[in-house]
């Protein structure tokens, strides 16, 4: 017959087996996340590559620095674009994030 100290030594078991198990969860999520983070940092623009704003799909606009799906799409429903400048219409592309991407972008 099992005694009561034997239920500890199960109880006890079973809290290391889930210690370890939440371990492993934790590594794995934090090497899922490195590796989503060397993708986006893959998928940024070499310096040379320059964006044509009033032709690029969202995908594109979305590899330019501080910009996002939301922007991207602002950016293509505001063309056409006369100059660079004018994409500091949309809302969210001001100073900063202008600064960061009119080395980038072009119109034609």
């Amino acid at each position: 017959m099992l005694k009561k100290k034997h239920f500890l030594f199960l109880k006890q078991g079973f809290t290391f087996a889930a210690l370890i198990l939440l371990a492993a969860l934790i590594a794995s999520t934090a090497a899922a996340s490195a590796q989503a983070a060397e993708k986006a940092a893959a998928e940024k623009l070499a310096p040379a590559v320059r964006i044509n704003i009033n032709k690029a799909d969202q995908a594109t606009l979305e590899k330019l620095p501080g910009i996002g799906p939301v922007k991207a799409k602002a950016i293509i429903d505001g063309r056409p674009y006369r100059n660079i400048e004018d994409v500091m219409n949309i809302k969210g592309i001001k100073g900063k994030t202008f600064e960061e991407i009119k080395d980038s972008i072009v119109v034609k």
